[in-house]
């Protein structure tokens, strides 16, 4: 299965979905959570691995993880 997470500053990540790509309600479902949750200020990544992460702008069904994350934020 595949996993969206949430990363929350200071507490760690919270799972949002899971789908598996021959379940195409799991999908839906797991791209409307990616809809609602990528709100501006946010960047997402797709996880292929170490060292294979790369930004995405919308969901993508065959990554096997999704990260979404707080935008750095500088002073």
């Amino acid at each position: 299965m595949a996993k969206l997470r949430l990363l929350k500053t200071g507490h760690g990540d919270l799972c949002l979905a899971e789908w598996d790509k021959d379940r195409p309600e799991t999908i839906t479902d797991a791209a409307a959570a990616f809809a609602e949750h990528f709100t501006p200020g946010r960047l997402a990544f797709r996880l292929d691995g170490p060292g294979q992460t790369r930004p995405i702008r919308a969901f993508d069904a065959t990554a096997p993880e999704i990260l979404l994350v707080p935008a750095i934020q500088g002073g």
